[in-house]
């Protein structure tokens, strides 16, 4: 008996499947959409795709050649961010001028162009007539080259002139014109135009400013 009600229940839902009009027999029944789903053999929802189904799909779309190009990728931009995030976070905490250190010469080279290339010339090459006799003060802007006696300062004179201007550091009666950057750069700013001044230095230069410093710790 349970068999037949059985075969019944099922032959009446598999007719309410194809006509709607045709009522359901007692028991579970199945959502409309389901029912449809069923019949035409319709897609599942996007929400209904796993993503791991997703990726699955998308890795066997692009093989396995395509699969290490991608991860290849993502590596590399990983890597770059890094780098980035790594240079700009030991230039903004720079405490030396390091003119081997690219990446603070491109960054002191820029800000170099925007506040030291206007006085000091673009090939650091200063103005004319820097040479002659000023005992009052006045001088035109060194060049910063190396051609100059800049060597004579350390790499903490240069700083300190760069930050408080010139005038701090000279006689009462000598008019300094080189002005100060402090409230305008940061220290680690100044330290990266100081190590691109010091590589464009030929390396006998940097040499006699190793010797100055040497002579006066001693």
């Amino acid at each position: 008996m349970t068999d037949r009600r059985f075969d019944r229940r099922r032959r009446l839902n598999r007719m309410a499947d194809v006509n709607p009009r045709v009522p359901r027999a007692p028991g579970r029944t199945l959502d409309p959409e389901r029912r449809l789903r069923g019949l035409v053999d319709l897609p599942p929802d996007d929400d209904e795709v796993a993503p791991a189904s997703m990726f699955g799909r998308l890795g066997r779309r692009l093989g396995a050649k395509g699969r290490f190009l991608v991860a290849g990728t993502i590596i590399g931009a990983a890597i770059t961010a890094g780098s980035l995030y790594w240079d700009r976070w030991g230039n903004q905490s720079a405490t030396v001028a390091d003119h081997s250190n690219a990446s603070q010469v491109a960054l002191g080279h820029s800000l170099y162009d925007q506040h030291c290339a206007y006085c000091h010339g673009a090939a650091l090459e200063g103005r004319t007539g820097w040479a002659g006799d000023f005992p009052t003060g006045g001088r035109p802007p060194l060049p910063l080259d190396g051609s100059a006696a800049i060597w004579r300062l350390g790499d903490r004179d240069l700083f300190d002139v760069s930050k408080f201007g010139g005038q701090p550091f000279s006689p009462p009666t000598y008019r300094n014109e080189m002005p100060g950057f402090e409230g305008q750069l940061a220290d680690a700013d100044l330290w990266a135009i100081i190590a691109f001044v010091k590589s464009r230095w030929p390396e006998e230069v940097r040499e006699r400013q190793r010797e100055a410093a040497r002579e006066r710790e001693g």
